[in-house]
């Protein structure tokens, strides 16, 4: 995130320096790792851990600089490794930290990264560890999906509201980041609340490819093949899923706006996208929006992907 990340995004109301010493021992946030509400939890336990008490993180006590420097005693930070599930291993480990006395700050702090991948040993084992944390300890749990949780954990921590997306604060960040201003446009819309990651996005060929991707989908004739292409290019790994996911619910959101009129849409469809029902791309939009979850079930998402595809180009399904 970029050194000023205030400069362009709201903090939310319980980084307050009165508010935050009175939160819940444990929290959780809703967002990705790489995120807005993974930005704000760091400011959080800077708070919590800084010795000056000046109602903010000083960054220059012997507490912050060991914060800043990855060698701080009292915090510890879980996260699964390559989308991997977190094991009980990981969660034991964690809350064995927990029970020790605190050795620079006033608190012991775990942070939790992508909590939802926990499995179900490790969440129980966690769930012992919130009915009675120590005195002085605190758990932050941050995940982009807490339904996924137990609900008997969501039950157990308190639930910071985050602040509502903001695409245009987003873009701001961008373009001083040195985006083209069409560019940012289009990744603020998808990404507000992952700023930092629309930045990497750019900056890598995954954007290239997914630029080139849209080219084809919105290519007036294309032939069968593109179809089996296109469904081995992004079926390799999560993030290419999701990113092709993105790109084509954006693409539906826009015919939607165009059956209602309710929006300008600068995009040229080609005629065979434009003929389809209403209903029937209502269907498939729910069908990509569904495609993150067949994933995580270990469904076969290249074959999914696949007779979405055609759907797309040719319409019904494959032949």
């Amino acid at each position: 995130m970029h050194k000023y990340s205030t400069e362009f995004f709201t903090p939310p109301a319980w980084l307050q320096a009165d508010q935050a010493q009175g939160l819940s021992q444990s929290l959780l946030l809703e967002g990705a790792p790489d995120g807005l509400a993974a930005e704000w939890s760091e400011q959080l336990l800077r708070l919590w851990l800084c010795r000056t008490g000046q109602g903010q993180a000083c960054a220059g006590c012997p507490s912050c600089r060991l914060l800043a420097a990855g060698t701080h005693p009292d915090y510890l930070e879980i996260s699964s490794e390559g989308g991997k599930a977190l094991g009980i291993d990981a969660i034991r480990e964690g809350l064995e930290f927990l029970a020790f006395a605190p050795q620079v700050g006033a608190v012991r702090v775990l942070r939790i990264l992508a909590a939802e991948q926990m499995r179900t040993a490790a969440a129980n084992a966690l769930l012992k560890g919130l009915e009675e944390p120590p005195p002085r300890a605190r758990i932050v749990l941050l995940s982009s999906a807490p339904a996924r949780l137990l609900p008997t954990i969501r039950s157990r921590c308190q639930r910071l509201p985050m602040p509502a997306p903001a695409p245009a604060a987003c873009a701001a960040y961008l373009r001083a980041s040195g985006l083209p201003e069409d560019a940012a446009a289009v990744l603020a819309q998808r990404y507000a609340q992952r700023p930092a990651y629309a930045l990497a996005l750019f900056e890598s060929a995954l954007w290239a490819e997914v630029q080139q991707t849209r080219q084809q989908l919105l290519a007036p004739q294309v032939q069968s093949a593109v179809v089996w292409e296109l469904a081995a290019q992004w079926s390799k790994d999560e993030e290419r899923v999701a990113l092709l996911r993105d790109l084509m619910l954006d693409l539906h959101a826009e015919i939607f706006r165009l059956h209602h009129n309710v929006a300008t849409v600068h995009t040229e469809f080609p005629k065979r996208t434009l003929a389809r029902s209403e209903d029937a791309v209502w269907e498939d939009y729910q069908a990509w929006l569904r495609l993150a979850q067949e994933q995580r079930q270990n469904l076969q998402i290249s074959m999914r992907m696949e007779r979405l595809l055609w759907r797309w180009f040719f319409g019904g399904d494959e032949s």
